[in-house]
């Protein structure tokens, strides 16, 4: 149900604030388990991509921006549809220097959950088989986008336990005075000008799912009293700051493998072929995460000919473009700025820097990949020094500012997502990665809010 105007929150099990994947998936988990939810939503029934942010580094504040989507679907409604999960690599890489609080194993059944809501087909978005010793065909199923306006906006508009308030941006939070409980929300009416207070109990959730960005600005709102915002007592909120770097182009590959023939003959879908560092050369040779994705086959191409004709079959030629991981790192961050954007909350601004070793992992990913193919006489590999190394692009991915850890003096949420100290406050989405890994964040995004509601429904059911 859309309501006009706010409610008292005393009707409710549990608060959202945010209607894109994250929100709208946790808000439908909880009402599957018999609870109800009210979802608050700074946008409008159209979502729309605002001047949230100024950025400096390798992405610019219209970078950022386009990929902050304010309304009802939020990031859904630019998301491309590409689907993939994590490596049990990616939540423990030494390379990394960061160990995800959760067990990978126990992601499965949640990972098995979200595709269907996605759209995708469960078995192949963890799909791989042996490419050559060190590497994996690891491919990335591509469908069309699932757009959760369109696809659950009749399920919200008919539910009775889903109510869902549009237009209304959380533009202050309150706490108990020992921080140890959210109290209060205070939203702003559509036009600016009055607020409503909505007031919560220690035993009401209050998840926060406004996105990679949002979910930062809302816990660095600033207070009435000048005190420390609510949820960064450890002023680890914003920091973190990570993307998914993209070398377009970064390489080439000639190989004998005809990679069509390793596509799952059951996925009727498209997709992209991607091959990935086995665990025990990314441990030996210290690489982040990457996806080597080869595309633009052709037998037509001369190092494809004479290989071909020197070894007596048919050889391939594929261009690659690297989607990679960059290191968490403190200075990589976004904060607060005097200004204030469409919303009434404060514009923020973003740094984001990729150092050194990011750009090297790439490239040594590459090698690691040509030295193999020369050795078993498979093939050749080409780097394309300046698309790795002066070119470099986002994939429009916002991770890791409010990350999850074990340690309250360097992370943000704890293993179940709540913020550390607080009985009731709790974030979802890609801003709780610790580490961003190489894949596509979208499906572990829902999968982590359904994990989420099925502890809170748990909490609330006992």
């Amino acid at each position: 149900m859309f309501l006009d105007d706010l409610p008292s929150a005393s009707r409710y099990d549990a608060v959202i604030v945010g209607a894109g994947p994250a929100g709208l998936s946790c808000a439908m988990a909880l009402t599957a388990a018999g609870l109800t939810v009210l979802v608050i939503e700074s946008g409008g029934a159209q979502a729309v991509v605002g001047d949230h942010s100024v950025a400096y580094g390798h992405f610019s504040g219209g970078y950022w921006n386009q990929h902050w989507v304010r309304g009802l679907g939020g990031t859904s409604q630019a998301w491309t549809g590409w689907c993939t999960i994590p490596t049990p690599l990616d939540f423990d890489n030494p390379a990394v220097g960061v160990r995800w609080p959760i067990a990978y194993d126990t992601m499965a059944p949640y990972w098995r959950r979200a595709a269907p809501i996605l759209d995708h087909r469960a078995a192949f978005v963890g799909y791989q088989v042996p490419f050559v010793p060190g590497f994996v065909y690891r491919p990335v199923p591509t469908m069309e986008p699932t757009r959760f306006a369109d696809k659950f906006g009749p399920v919200l508009r008919a539910s009775a336990d889903i109510h869902v308030l549009l237009d209304h941006p959380v533009i202050a939070l309150e706490a108990t005075d020992n921080r140890s409980a959210l109290t209060a929300l205070t939203l702003a009416r559509p036009g600016g000008g009055s607020t409503r207070r909505l007031e919560v109990t220690p035993a009401q959730p209050v998840v926060l799912a406004a996105g990679g960005f949002g979910n930062a600005q809302l816990l660095m709102l600033p207070r009435d009293d000048g005190g420390v915002s609510v949820g960064n007592e450890s002023g680890v909120v914003g920091r973190y700051l990570m993307e998914h770097p993209q070398f377009t182009l970064a390489g080439e590959v000639v190989t004998d493998a005809e990679l069509d023939q390793l596509w799952p003959a059951a996925n009727t879908g498209s997709g992209m072929h991607v091959l990935v560092a086995e665990p025990a050369l990314a441990v030996e040779r210290g690489l982040l995460g990457a996806g080597l994705q080869c595309s633009r086959k052709t037998p037509d191409h001369p190092m494809a000919r004479f290989l071909g004709a020197a070894r007596g079959h048919a050889y391939f030629h594929y261009d690659i473009t690297i989607r990679g991981e960059m290191r968490p790192v403190a200075h990589n961050r976004v904060v607060p700025t005097a200004e204030r954007d469409a919303f009434g909350l404060p514009r923020l601004s973003a740094r984001c820097v990729l150092d050194a070793g990011d750009y090297r992992s790439a490239e040594d990913t590459l090698r690691a990949l040509g030295e193999t193919l020369l050795r078993l006489e498979r093939g050749r590999v080409r780097l394309n020094n300046d698309r790795i190394y002066l070119q470099v692009d986002g994939q429009g991915h916002t991770l890791g500012t409010t990350r999850m850890g074990t340690d309250p003096s360097r992370s943000v949420v704890d293993g179940d997502c709540r913020v550390h100290g607080y009985a009731n406050l709790h974030v979802a989405g890609s801003s709780v990665f610790p580490s961003g890994g190489y894949a596509n964040p979208t499906i572990t995004i829902v999968a982590l809010a359904l994990r989420l509601a099925d502890r809170l429904a748990r909490k609330a059911l006992t």
